[in-house]
């Protein structure tokens, strides 16, 4: 017999704890997996399970979405893996993994907002399309260029067929390249202990990843000087990249509210001392350039604004909506902008 709240075990013939003053439980993996137990991992803080599912994915795209609008939120497995003194962890099958976000109370109205705009999203790019990613094109490449790699991108000349970074065939940049040899985004979540610990997981199950060879011990600047926090893998290896990904992901807990939270708040007002050295103040944005109830959406909007240093402000107030504002003499532009986040380029 074991408690349920500090998994102490007991001889046949107890039936309650002690020191804790609850009912005992008869395995230590019925210990583990009560909802005491996760009560009191999860803490007085997180109150309210937003969530719980199968897919590790989104999994860990909703968590990015809830601390990019600042919400503190709490993910786990849903049942951690039995640990044995010793010999470990137990490895359990990554297909049955269940995880499960939690938020407080008073956010979960906000966060549920949050989630079923991600469902909105990712519901559109099923049933797979959530994991491909571009290749370049010939216009792309410079002409003395005879291989490119699909995971890191690098150009190379006919002194190579492989690419030393990631250990891959490079493909022709003229020729047809096959779906299977394209590159899919396994992960783009930011959280670099975690990334180290699945680049190390993909190097021992030898599936390629992007920059393999480079460094799996800090995050690869890779596309732009900025860190580079996507990890990639060849579409004929996505599904069991994916199994190790949920495998690694029964061993994480993710509380960003302890300290980990990377990014500007989507939703907080942009541009408000460049609208004052134009002489308007923050009343003065008032013009509605989008409304809708993809909260989602706010984010790409707002970084096709910033670029071109459009000011602006999000109402959210009405929980459900979400609205974007400008000043009048921006509205014009930003509406274009609006279009071609939502809708692609207008042509010429």
């Amino acid at each position: 017999m074991f408690c349920p709240e500090c998994k102490a075990e007991y001889r046949q013939g107890f039936t309650r704890c002690t020191d804790c003053d609850v009912e005992l439980v008869e395995s230590y993996a019925e210990a583990v997996r009560h909802p005491i137990a996760k009560k009191v991992e999860v803490g007085d803080e997180y109150g309210a399970r937003l969530w719980h599912g199968k897919d590790p994915h989104f999994y860990v795209g909703l968590l990015g979405s809830l601390w990019n609008k600042k919400v503190a939120c709490y993910g786990t497995p849903e049942y951690p893996p039995i640990r044995d003194s010793m010999q470990g962890l137990h490895r359990t099958n990554s297909d049955s993994a269940e995880f499960e976000v939690w938020v407080s109370k008073e956010d979960l109205p906000l966060a549920k907002w949050i989630l079923d705009s991600d469902k909105e999203e990712y519901e559109k790019g099923l049933p797979e399309q959530n994991g491909s990613s571009a290749k370049p094109t010939p216009d792309d490449v410079s002409p003395e260029t005879s291989g490119v790699c699909p995971l890191c991108f690098g150009e190379f000349t006919t002194a190579y067929t492989r690419c030393p970074n990631c250990e891959v065939p490079l493909n022709s940049p003229h020729a047809e390249v096959a779906a299977e040899d394209l590159a899919w985004q396994l992960c783009d979540f930011v959280h670099p202990k975690f990334l180290i610990e699945l680049r190390k997981a993909l190097k021992a199950a030898s599936i390629p990843f992007n920059n393999a060879n480079i460094s799996y011990g800090d995050v690869i600047s890779a596309w732009s000087s900025r860190p580079n926090y996507g990890v990639l893998v060849l579409k004929r290896d996505f599904k069991q990249a994916t199994q190790v990904m949920s495998q690694i992901l029964q061993h994480w807990e993710f509380e960003p509210s302890a300290g980990f939270l990377v990014g500007r708040d989507s939703l907080l007002p942009y541009g408000l001392e460049l609208a004052a050295r134009k002489g308007w103040d923050p009343e003065d944005i008032s013009a509605l350039v989008w409304s809708d109830a993809n909260i989602g959406l706010v984010g790409g909007i707002g970084l096709a604004l910033q670029e071109h240093r459009i000011p602006y402000r999000v109402d959210t107030e009405q929980l459900g909506t979400a609205r974007i504002l400008v000043h009048p003499e921006d509205e014009a532009r930003a509406r274009e902008l609006v279009q071609e986040v939502r809708e692609g380029p207008r042509p010429e």
